[in-house]
């Protein structure tokens, strides 16, 4: 019957030897209250300085991605005809001067004719000019009809000019009577927006662009802050941005304008905010979440929020009491300001906490009591 109960007491005791040497591993020793880690162990954690930060009353609103007005471009019909042909497709990358599309327009065989016209009283006029110069120098004619010679000239040679502005304005050739207006592209970026298609008949009445280019380098989130926390945001202000479509990546900026026209409807008003956008991942119309840091003029002590461990209902953190050695210490906690926790209490300027890796040491710490 004895050896029966043996067996199981055997296998406790090595057990317990067992764990008492994983435990040794990573505690090498105790002294008082302090615990003393190796520097094997200390590989899995991170020790931070506990430092002022700035407060700051984050608070989250809706908002909306939109082009960057001032780098966005709308192509508008400045004639009336029929479209022959588009060259370029939604979604398209296209350079400045680029020929987007061709319409078929009689404003445009108008203003060629008026331009050949012109041009075709200029050469006379300039013909009669030289002749006139010549008869003026013989005494065939007088002072006075070189002096109408040369009027008719200079009004001639000024509605050619004129003419061919025009013609040139609208896209027209001079070279071939086509009746074509080409549209170009004025810069360089993406088609965002196209509205005509081959064999649409377009008015210069309708109000509908054409072609909108964005180079979408960056773009502008637009997000509704609510008139009860205008008073809390400035220009310059943090902001972080999150979408639907990729929600593990945030996009930080500053509030760059604050409307001045509050929504009578919702009560809004529309704050901006300027994203780099190189990757291309923000598209216009996205919904965003926007999350509004303002700053403020106070300074407020604050730790790591990875740093806390809660017991007993309570926030604990491990300090650094010399090199390797650490103690519990409780404290008085506040609000969150991003990844960190404003502290009231327990601690001060200058201590070094464990930021990462507090529960190992926290665990360590209570089983050497």
């Amino acid at each position: 019957m004895k050896k029966i109960f043996l067996i199981p007491v055997l296998a406790l005791l090595m057990s317990a030897c067992n764990e008492e040497k994983a435990a040794e591993q990573q505690v090498d020793s105790k002294k008082g209250s302090d615990l003393v880690v190796s520097k094997e162990s200390l590989g899995y954690t991170k020790v931070d300085t506990v430092a002022m930060i700035p407060d700051s009353d984050e608070f989250t609103v809706v908002g909306e991605v939109s082009f960057d007005e001032d780098n966005v471009v709308r192509v508008f019909p400045i004639v009336s005809g029929s479209v022959e042909n588009v060259n370029v497709s939604l979604g398209d990358y296209v350079k400045k001067g680029q020929l987007l599309a061709t319409i078929i327009s009689t404003d445009i065989s108008t203003y060629q004719g008026d331009y050949n016209i012109a041009k075709s009283n200029f050469e006379v006029a300039e013909k009669n000019l030289k002749r006139a110069k010549e008869l003026f120098a013989t005494n065939v004619i007088s002072e006075r009809d070189l002096t109408q010679a040369q009027n008719d000239f200079n009004n001639a040679q000024s509605e050619y000019r004129k003419r061919k502005q025009i013609l040139e304005l609208y896209g027209g050739s001079s070279q071939n009577l086509d009746a074509l207006y080409k549209v170009f592209a004025p810069n360089s970026g993406y088609i965002v927006e196209r509205n005509i298609n081959q064999g649409m008949q377009i008015r210069t009445d309708n109000a509908s662009t054409m072609f909108t280019i964005s180079d979408l380098k960056t773009v502008w989130v637009w997000a509704n802050v609510y008139e009860s926390d205008l008073s809390k945001i400035h220009e310059g202000d943090e902001v972080k941005v999150k979408t639907i479509a990729y929600p593990d990546k945030i996009f930080t900026g500053t509030i760059k304008k604050i409307g001045t026209m509050l929504d009578p409807a919702s009560r809004v008003i529309k704050v901006r905010t300027e994203l780099d956008n190189k990757e291309g991942l923000l598209k216009p119309e996205m919904f965003a979440t926007v999350i509004i840091s303002p700053k403020r003029g106070t300074q407020v002590l604050a730790v790591p929020t990875s740093a806390l461990v809660i017991e007993n209902n309570a926030f604990w953190v491990m300090k650094e009491t010399k090199e390797n050695s650490f103690s519990k210490v409780k404290i008085k906690t506040g609000k969150t300001i991003q990844n960190y926790t404003i502290v009231h209490e327990g601690l001060k300027p200058g201590d070094r906490i464990v930021s990462e890796g507090a529960l190992f040491l926290t665990t360590a710490y209570n089983n050497q009591l």
